[in-house]
């Protein structure tokens, strides 16, 4: 294709774009309404799914055992949880170990500890497990009821579920609106190039006569739909890239307990896939409703 030949259907994408000016500026904001939605929804669920792996380093299960175990109990109870399908590492804490740590998150000097030595200790044994994702916690929960000579169990799986159902929710609610906003975004662009094409339906049909092919007839509508895509994708891109930054200082200046447990995504490793992201979902919009609108007037 001959560089003057690009120029011509860029020229008359323009010219079309602003020849509808209004229909041009509706079809931008669906688009980006569409994206913002999209942008939104990542930001959440890559969040949360941030965060769960996070988590999956600090919450785990604790299994306390029953009576007094020889070592030989302990190394085959050991192995047995091992065995359990989504373990990954378990690790045994003598009631020595336990009090030790209480003493230090506590403080030796409490009055709680007066008394308790390594002869005098009612700690039980237990042990650490660590699992390969948190959502795996019910299923290594059941297969621990198996396991004989435990006498309590431990874990943060209240707040894990919460997490998972969130995310769960946030992706099938965003993938629904960005349908339904995708659809309407391409109903938009459709009729915005539609009146493009019927105030030129006597060029198109002159051009036809003449020889031109489908193609290019349909490359300056088609720059029109990638255009609206693209600005209607920049905007909520340009916006969201600031605003992001800010809500998440502002959620760690107002929520600061939040920090000692968690961590957001930084910036950039978000918008390092929304950008491209939006801005492929803006253009595929955009000839995808380029297309649809002018693949009828073609056939003269």
């Amino acid at each position: 294709m001959r560089p003057s030949t690009i120029r011509y259907f860029i020229k008359e994408g323009f010219s079309g774009l602003k020849k509808n000016l209004l229909m041009t500026v509706a079809s931008m904001i669906a688009v980006a309404a569409c994206i913002s939605i999209m942008m939104f929804s990542y930001c959440v669920v890559s969040n949360l799914q941030y965060m769960l792996d996070q988590m999956e380093d600090s919450i785990g299960i604790s299994v306390f055992l029953q009576g007094e175990l020889t070592s030989e109990d302990i190394e085959q109870m050991k192995t047995e949880i091992s065995q359990i399908e989504h373990v990954t590492n378990v690790t045994y804490v003598s009631p020595a170990d336990s009090l030790e740590k209480l003493k230090e998150e506590w403080g030796a000097d409490e009055d709680i500890f007066i008394g308790l030595d390594d002869s005098n200790n009612p700690l039980s044994h237990s042990f650490q497990i660590e699992l390969d994702q948190i959502e795996s916690q019910s299923a290594v929960l059941s297969a621990l009821e198996q396991v004989d000579g435990i006498e309590n169990v431990q874990y943060g799986q209240s707040l894990s579920e919460m997490l998972v159902s969130i995310s769960n929710v946030f992706q099938v609610a965003g993938v629904l609106i960005m349908l339904v906003l995708g659809v309407i975004s391409v109903m938009i662009i459709v009729n915005t190039i539609r009146i493009s094409v019927v105030n030129r339906r006597i060029e198109i049909n002159i051009m036809k006569y003449v020889g031109a092919t489908d193609w290019f007839i349909r490359w300056p509508f088609i720059i029109e739909g990638i255009i609206i895509g693209l600005v209607g994708a920049l905007i909520p891109t340009i916006l969201g890239l600031p605003l992001y930054g800010k809500t998440i200082s502002l959620f760690y200046q107002y929520v600061p307990f939040v920090e000692n447990f968690v961590r957001f995504r930084l910036t950039g490793d978000v918008f390092s896939f929304v950008l491209p992201a939006a801005l492929c979902f803006g253009v595929l919009l955009g000839v995808i409703g380029s297309v649809t609108s002018i693949r009828k007037h073609l056939q003269v």
